[in-house]
């Protein structure tokens, strides 16, 4: 069996930035200590040709869509992605904490559930083994603040169950791009890059995309 380790999305996207697949000005990681060049290197050399082992998620986290609300989310230029962040984020179901990143959800998440909910619209995120992993390496990089940023973006929700099946497309193309971009920007501040504009650009526009979306699903439009 191959040991491959499978690399978090967010993880080669930063990478492929920094590398530059095509030549742009002032790269943003141009400018990150020289561990993150080993950071990087480190994770991308496990890939092989040969095809990943599929592993058991390590975890699923859920947020009953009935426990979000947008309503303090005002309309303005600015996001505050933190308060966004916040009310979305998805908590575990039940299990003690026993690793850094379970341990570090208690601060970002605010509340918890005994088990997964059944029959009610639900935002959801499933993490591998290696994604959590990843996250707890940045984690021991940076400092706590930081790291907490990480691991809640980690913790955003990729999709939706339990809606309408209209809904549920739209809202599950808005949650994902929102975390993919949310999970950028903090791997860049995570691996000490410098700030990036065009990272700031994208998340926001991710963001302003999903509140607009969930508003519409939440009837707070």
């Amino acid at each position: 069996m191959s040991d491959t380790r499978r690399i978090p999305a967010d993880m080669l996207l930063l990478a492929q930035r920094r590398r530059g697949a095509a030549p742009v000005p002032a790269s943003p990681l141009a400018a990150a200590p020289a561990e993150t060049d080993e950071f990087l290197d480190d994770a991308l050399i496990t890939q092989t040709s040969g095809a990943p082992d599929v592993a058991p998620p390590a975890f699923v986290l859920y947020r009953p869509l009935g426990q979000v609300s947008l309503a303090a989310q005002h309309w303005s230029s600015t996001v505050d992605h933190e308060a966004l962040q916040t009310a979305i984020v998805c908590c575990p179901t039940g299990r003690p904490a026993t690793r850094p990143f379970e341990q570090s959800l208690v601060a970002v998440v605010p509340l918890s559930l005994s088990a997964p909910p059944e029959g009610v619209p639900t935002l959801h995120v499933t993490l591998s083994a290696d994604d959590v992993a990843a996250v707890e390496q940045g984690m021991r990089r940076t400092s706590r603040a930081v790291g907490l940023r990480l691991v809640r973006a980690a913790a955003l929700p990729t999709g939706i169950a339990g809606a309408e099946p209209a809904s549920t497309g739209l809202a599950t193309a808005a949650l994902s791009a929102y975390r993919t971009a949310a999970l950028i920007h903090a791997w860049n501040a995570a691996l000490g890059a410098s700030a990036a504009a065009d990272l700031e650009r994208e998340r926001d526009a991710a963001a302003v995309n999903l509140l607009s979306t969930l508003r519409g699903l939440l009837g707070e439009a």
